[in-house]
């Protein structure tokens, strides 16, 4: 029998810091999500760094976290002078899978991250309606991350991603650098007016987000297999 390769979020971030030459690493994750911490660090990523909020307990890996929170706030974290203003060439982002987390977490990770690099979602392709639960499951939760990140991608249509078919499905957003790069996106955004209103209809209701979502996932998320997207970074 042949044996199927599993390719995670970490290959991914390892990926994208080869082909593009991203040498700087954030992670903001919680006690439950993330735990690929340490291959990251293995990477060689300088800084590597993150952030866990709803911090309940010491992370297994036994590797230090920069910034921590017990509950959700992240402000005091995100306001560290070690942080501020800082920028960071990936910023992975393994959330609380609640919408207000999601959606936070993707917003600030975008902020701090350098033109240029790239920010990784976790967790954007739920693969049944019980895992992309609006609300905490114990077990299989991909929770509403997959609509945050579909609101936000289509919400700033000049930006650039795709979503790798892959570990739940990781988003990457990709932030443009220099005036060709904002124009060419630009110039992409035009083509997806359509698609994003499409989207838009279905407001907040997840039950409908979540029909719409299974209907036409390859067209919101911009799928793309691991293995071919290996080849094309290459």
């Amino acid at each position: 029998m042949m044996m199927l390769e599993y390719w995670n979020k970490a290959h991914i971030c390892g990926l994208l810091s080869v082909r593009f030459g991203l040498t700087s690493y954030l992670e903001i994750n919680t006690s439950t999500t993330g735990f690929r911490y340490a291959e990251a660090r293995q990477l060689g990523f300088q800084p590597c760094m993150r952030l866990v909020y709803r911090a309940t307990e010491p992370p297994l890996d036994g590797f230090p976290v920069d910034f921590t929170s017990a509950d959700e706030d992240i402000a005091a974290c995100l306001n560290d002078t070690r942080l501020k203003g800082r920028t960071f060439d990936i910023v992975f982002v393994d959330p609380h899978h609640t919408y207000e987390c999601s959606a936070r977490d993707i917003r600030e990770a975008f902020r701090m991250v350098s033109p240029g690099g790239a920010v990784v979602v976790h967790d954007c392709l739920p693969p049944n309606r019980s895992a992309a639960n609006p609300s905490f499951l114990h077990g299989e939760w991909c929770g509403v991350t997959y609509k945050a990140y579909i609101d936000f991608v289509l919400g700033n249509p000049d930006l650039d991603y795709f979503t790798v078919d892959a570990d739940y499905g990781c988003g990457v957003i990709l932030k443009p650098k220099g005036t060709r790069a904002k124009i060419k996106n630009w110039l992409r955004a035009r083509r997806v007016r359509k698609l994003k209103d499409e989207w838009r209809s279905v407001g907040d209701d997840f039950d409908a987000a979540f029909d719409k979502f299974m209907a036409d996932k390859t067209r919101l998320l911009r799928l793309v297999d691991f293995s071919l997207l290996r080849r094309k970074l290459r």
